[in-house]
């Protein structure tokens, strides 16, 4: 359950930084989400969560340009399909919203008691 509640944070603070913030603000959402929301596969939930975030608003984007920009970009790459685009350009972000997300639950320290 706290890993469900994990992603659904990440999309909304990464959403929300994004509208109004440069694209690498996502790294700083899923930090904060990853230091308050600690799951046991915190690397995952940012993986999927900004993975997820990212091949949306790429297709987004797509359907609404007049023109085809993701297949002319396409092809520039050795990609030859836009949809193959927008699947890497989700993971590059992924990648990145995976080790933020890591980052922010590893600065949190838990307390250790002694029982001696």
């Amino acid at each position: 359950m706290k890993f469900i509640i994990q992603v659904i944070a990440i999309v909304i603070l990464a959403f929300i930084a994004e509208s109004f913030l440069p694209w690498y603000s996502l790294a700083i959402a899923a930090a904060i989400a990853g230091y308050f929301l600690k799951s046991r596969a915190n690397f995952l939930a940012g993986f999927l969560a900004i993975g997820f975030l990212w091949f949306i608003n790429a297709w987004m984007i797509d359907s609404d340009a007049a023109v085809d920009l993701a297949g002319k970009v396409a092809l520039i790459f050795p990609l030859k399909e836009k949809n193959l685009l927008m699947l890497v350009t989700a993971c590059l972000g992924a990648i990145v919203g995976g080790f933020a997300t890591l980052t922010g639950s590893l600065l949190k320290t838990e307390k250790k008691r002694n029982y001696y």
